[in-house]
């Protein structure tokens, strides 16, 4: 009820603003001049990217897929990359998987994605990534070298890389397709 009457109160200020007082049409200004130019209006940057100015350079990454393919960060240069570290068998990255696979694909060949496991093995990597459809490579970092360099400790956490290979945005503890599909949008269109 409370709810109600604030979105009414509000609904009749924003009406008395537009209005003119005394029933005449306002005068407005002249709009100004533009020359013709080829350059779109800057984009706003989706909240918590880094810009591009301060962004450092993301670690190295080398792992093995579980087709067995080799991933390397260096294979996505130029364009932006999406590095999710989870576990088969983790809520929160199960949870989120199903954004993530709808943005990869999405996405396809406009960014990379590239999924690495820690204490999974092949097996249940290869079970998660049928269950969820995955379309991009999923490794396991068994040896723990890549976490330690991108400095995970836990799951989820994902990384997103632009296409000169550094890291615009950490979401530790999980994020959503939405959030993800804004800032790919935005470092599409740097």
């Amino acid at each position: 009820m409370r709810i109600r009457f604030l979105l009414t109160l509000l609904a009749v200020a924003i009406s008395a603003c537009a209005a003119p007082s005394d029933g005449r049409e306002q005068p407005t200004a002249a709009p100004a001049t533009t020359t013709a130019t080829s350059e779109r209006p800057a984009q706003r940057p989706p909240p918590g990217l880094t810009p591009a100015v301060r962004r450092q350079p993301a670690p190295t990454m080398r792992v093995t897929a579980f087709d067995g393919r080799t991933v390397s960060l260096d294979a996505f240069r130029g364009r932006p990359v999406v590095v999710n570290f989870f576990e088969s068998w983790c809520a929160i990255c199960r949870a989120e998987q199903p954004d993530l696979t709808r943005v990869a694909a999405e996405f396809a060949g406009r960014a990379g994605f590239v999924g690495i496991s820690h204490h999974d093995t092949a097996a249940a990597g290869r079970t998660y990534q049928r269950h969820f459809r995955i379309p991009y490579p999923l490794a396991n970092d068994r040896s723990g070298t890549t976490w330690a360099r991108w400095r995970v400790s836990y799951q989820p956490v994902t990384v997103l890389v632009d296409g000169q290979g550094r890291v615009v945005r950490r979401y530790d503890g999980g994020t959503t397709g939405g959030t993800i599909r804004a800032a790919l949008a935005y470092l599409l269109d740097e």
